[in-house]
């Protein structure tokens, strides 16, 4: 049996256990956006890295230009901002920066929340999320059990991975005045909110010293090799988490090609309608294989395999060898049956052709001996 990866996207792994160039596999397995960098932020990277004076200059500490762009998109202030090396850094510093001891964290969640938790010697708290309510959190309980003060942190995500169910701001509201009541930190990941705009709380998280808001830009813009995220918070939050993070987080190149994506908003109108037709057709394509698909405000579908189905390892297994595609088997994702689950994105139609056409072929023709 081949190993299982605890992340999506790791194509140098899989290619090399399967013996397939890597610029072969068709990678579903990590959410990001397939029209890839927008042209102006690719010419941007194209231009500085053939700049000898530009290279031979450190990057701003403080990502002034980025944070501006930022600052204009979002509405908030600059000083609310900071970035890092991709939103995973952020969590890591920001729980770092809450002192963080006891953590609630509803699952199944994203793997680095744990592994965060356990780098600062804080204690991680589970709170289950139900398939039968498609994995939306129950606001009114999770606020009733904030309310007995035992946890000095609360991360939720939202949209949800790995199902891309959302909360509404409403929602999120209340567990933020649930947070404040009973003193708890709230660290809200938005690493994939950029397709449902409207439920962000970053203008709220940027005027309360209690919560912060991380997000990722390099999952929308298509660039996760560039690794570069931000998080909002109230000035002096954000200035704390600043100070757990290395002097120069992220690089000059970096920085310039995100801060023209970030003002590139015809790319964002086209990502968003693409992703919209094609999520709605994936969603329907893979019901009529008698899976069950949960519902999505993300670039990702949560995908229950049929109970006559082969486990998703062997699956996922078989899409490798077969088709070269790489879709997440969810079995290392606390709270969720295990061999049941496998995670897809949402990419470019024809893409989106080849992996329906392939697990059409796997689910018709795997079984169990």
């Amino acid at each position: 049996m081949t190993t299982q990866a605890v992340h999506g996207g790791d194509v140098w792994r899989v290619a090399l256990e399967y013996g397939i160039p890597v610029e072969q596999l068709l990678d579903f397995s990590a959410n990001i956006n397939p029209r890839g960098l927008p042209e102006r932020a690719r010419q941007q990277l194209l231009r500085d890295a053939t700049d000898d004076r530009l290279l031979q200059c450190y990057p701003d500490p403080a990502a002034t230009a980025l944070r501006a762009a930022l600052s204009e998109r979002l509405r908030v202030r600059e000083e609310s901002i900071v970035v890092g090396e991709g939103a995973e850094a952020l969590i890591a510093a920001a729980l770092r920066s809450f002192g963080t001891r006891r953590c609630l964290v509803p699952v199944p969640a994203f793997s680095e929340y744990a592994r965060a938790c356990a780098a600062c010697n804080a204690a991680l708290h589970t709170f289950p999320l139900s398939p039968a309510s498609g994995f939306r959190l129950d606001v009114e309980r999770f606020c009733e059990l904030l309310s007995r003060g035992e946890w000095d942190t609360a991360i939720i995500n939202n949209p949800h991975n790995p199902s891309g169910a959302l909360l509404d701001p409403s929602q999120l509201l209340a567990i933020l005045a649930a947070c404040a009541r009973s003193g708890t930190r709230l660290l809200l990941d938005e690493a994939f909110i950029d397709y449902s705009e409207h439920a962000s709380l970053v203008r709220d998280a940027a005027t309360r010293p209690g919560a912060i808001v991380v997000r990722s830009l390099t999952k929308f813009y298509g660039c996760p090799a560039l690794r570069v995220g931000y998080a909002v918070g109230a000035p002096e939050s954000v200035g704390r988490i600043a100070a757990a993070l290395p002097t120069w987080p992220v690089t000059l190149l970096s920085m310039n090609a995100l801060r023209a994506a970030v003002l590139d908003g015809a790319y964002a109108r086209m990502t968003l309608e693409e992703n919209a037709v094609q999520r709605s057709r994936m969603n329907a394509a893979i019901a009529n294989l008698d899976a069950q698909v949960f519902p999505s405000a993300a670039n990702y579908l949560l995908i229950r395999l049929p109970e006559d189905a082969a486990p998703a390892s062997r699956i996922r297994d078989r899409l490798i060898r077969e088709h070269s595609i790489l879709v997440r088997n969810c079995d290392s994702y606390e709270g969720l049956e295990t061999g049941r689950y496998i995670r897809i994105a949402v990419r470019s139609a024809s893409e989106n052709d080849r992996l329906l056409g392939a697990l059409n072929n796997v689910l018709k023709g795997l079984f169990p001996p």
